[in-house]
């Protein structure tokens, strides 16, 4: 079952991030998509743009928040966080690199701001979790 909301997870984050148009998703439910057999891969090393608009802020926090539950179900499934921290990064990697190819803008900073979720999430795992040594004398 937790493979299911693995996958289920991904196919979101999948269509958020390669649906031709987000804002048309968002406005209509619009799920549409456009292949680009050439994309441009220098794209992915474009600087973060100047104006920070509200709109720009609140879709980059949507990725942190993708990308945190991604990783807590990760986390659910596999239990050495090298593991999880491999999938979710990769995975992150593979949409932003996708998005080339579906006529929307990848970004490696937008890899940063998952890492952010990503982290987060692998974080608080860590800081809740008692280590093993010490649950035997709690």
């Amino acid at each position: 079952m937790r493979k299911f909301f693995i996958l289920l997870w991904a196919l979101a984050i999948f269509i958020f991030t390669c649906t031709a148009s987000f804002s048309g998703l968002i406005e209509s439910g619009e799920v549409r998509f456009e292949w680009n057999s050439h994309p441009n891969f220098f794209e992915l090393i474009s600087p973060l743009p100047l104006d920070l608009s509200r709109d720009f802020l609140l879709q980059k926090c949507g990725h942190v928040l993708a990308f945190l539950i991604l990783t807590i179900l990760l986390q659910s499934k596999f239990h050495y966080k090298a593991v999880t921290l491999f999938l979710a990064i990769c995975f992150a990697s593979l949409t932003e690199i996708l998005q080339l190819y579906f006529t929307r803008d990848g970004r490696i900073f937008d890899i940063a701001i998952d890492l952010i979720g990503i982290l987060i999430a692998s974080g608080t795992r860590s800081l809740l979790s008692v280590p093993q040594s010490r649950q035997t004398h709690l």
